[in-house]
């Protein structure tokens, strides 16, 4: 093992200094804008450096983990971090905090204290509270847990579930999952060939359009294999008929012009006299 128990209490009360200074942000926040216009809290948020979207959030846990709250975690010895007192903070669908008074984590650091477990972490939370984080949360990039992160701490049988869940049942999920590893790969060969840069050349440019249309093609006949069944009418047949003549067009002219200029630069490659030292 590459750490020590002192190395995790030393971890522990960093975290636990890091959550009541959020805590304590957020008592500020309160203090200083409570309800006033969103104009003056963004503007105090840009003086002092914090997201407004952040500072909204210390805010509301600020407001909902109140003094005797905080007061009883500490006296109970369990680590909760921060992650974990915003989650029973967070609204419900009924407008409320999904843990009222925070009713179930005095629970929970009770069976915690009796059976010397010494933390509770956001995802056991979550799960006794019986929900996920939100979507918003876990897509935002200044966000603490990703997508990644939430299924990676979820048990192996409850992530599996979750992941053939999504990938099963939601055609829109499972759709947006392949556009996104279509993208990435798409990304990678224009890294490669380097036309992913802002200001690319017209051959680079090319080569970047011309991927881009790969990608579509190869979607194209994805979406209608061999097997699929089609039955044009004849104004389809002649619309398929002309797009086809395009497209025969467009290969040729892309073969002539991509065989001609890498000739030419084989030319002048070969023009170019070889210095040698003397």
């Amino acid at each position: 093992m590459s750490y020590t128990d002192q190395d995790v209490r030393e971890g522990r009360r960093l975290m636990n200094e890091g959550c009541e200074n959020r805590l304590v942000i957020g008592d500020k926040l309160l203090s200083v804008t409570p309800s006033g216009p969103d104009g003056a809290f963004d503007q105090y948020c840009d003086e002092i450096g914090l997201s407004p979207r952040t500072a909204r959030e210390y805010r509301h846990t600020a407001r909902v983990c109140t003094p005797p709250v905080r007061q009883l975690v500490a006296d109970s010895g369990v680590h909760v971090s921060y992650s974990a007192l915003r989650e029973g903070a967070r609204l419900a669908p009924s407008g409320k905090p999904y843990d009222q008074d925070y009713t179930t984590l005095r629970s929970l650091l009770q069976e915690a204290g009796g059976a010397g477990i010494g933390r509770i972490s956001a995802p056991q939370y979550r799960r006794a509270l019986g929900i996920g984080p939100g979507l918003q949360d876990l897509l935002d990039p200044a966000s603490d847990m990703s997508v990644a992160q939430y299924l990676g701490s979820l048990p192996p049988v409850e992530r599996d579930k979750a992941l053939r869940e999504l990938v099963e049942e939601d055609d829109a999920f499972r759709d947006a999952v392949k556009r996104a590893m279509d993208d990435k790969r798409r990304r990678d060969r224009e890294g490669r060939t380097g036309c992913g840069g802002d200001k690319p050349s017209k051959a680079q440019a090319l080569v970047r359009d011309l991927v881009r249309l790969n990608d579509q093609i190869t979607a194209l006949m994805h979406r209608y294999p061999p097997s699929a069944a089609l039955d044009f009418t004849r104004e389809e047949t002649t619309a398929c008929v002309e797009a086809l003549g395009t497209v025969e067009v467009l290969a040729m002219w892309i073969g002539v012009r991509v065989k001609k200029d890498a000739a030419s630069a084989a030319r002048r490659q070969a023009a170019t006299p070889e210095l040698v030292g003397v």
